[in-house]
């Protein structure tokens, strides 16, 4: 994985899946299980999409932060956020998907807000030095 592409390729990939995976939990509900809750039979595809996504998305992101594009990190959980927002919603149109649906939607936002925010200094700094 030496070309930055395709670690970002990877990485929508992988959060897309975890972000799926999120709504499929929502469509589907918990059910009440002796060590806790968990999703109901069906839902397995959902689980492994869940950890394997977050794994593979988590390495994805942190192996960026060594490139030019550290900056634009947090987009690849946000596309991948964004593909959960629509995957809940066209799963179904209850409140609960609606909910899930707007939770996700914030998590992308809150994303791309906190690297703004983050990168604002640095711009200010950048603009300063050109302009003298």
């Amino acid at each position: 994985m030496l070309n930055t592409g395709c670690r970002v390729a990877l990485g929508v990939v992988a959060s897309s899946a975890f972000f799926w995976a999120v709504a499929g939990a929502v469509d589907l509900g918990l059910e009440r299980v002796q060590r806790g809750f968990a999703l109901p039979d069906g839902g397995e595809w959902y689980t492994l999409a869940l950890f394997v996504g977050f794994i593979v998305a988590y390495f994805s992101v942190a192996s960026l932060t060594d490139t030019a594009v550290e900056r634009y990190a947090a987009l690849v959980p946000a596309a991948g956020a964004g593909f959960g927002v629509i995957s809940c919603v066209l799963m179904g149109q209850q409140t609960r998907h609606w909910a899930g649906a707007a939770v996700m939607a914030l998590i992308g936002s809150a994303l791309l807000l906190m690297v703004h925010l983050r990168n604002r200094p640095r711009r200010a700094r950048l603009d300063a030095g050109a302009a003298e």
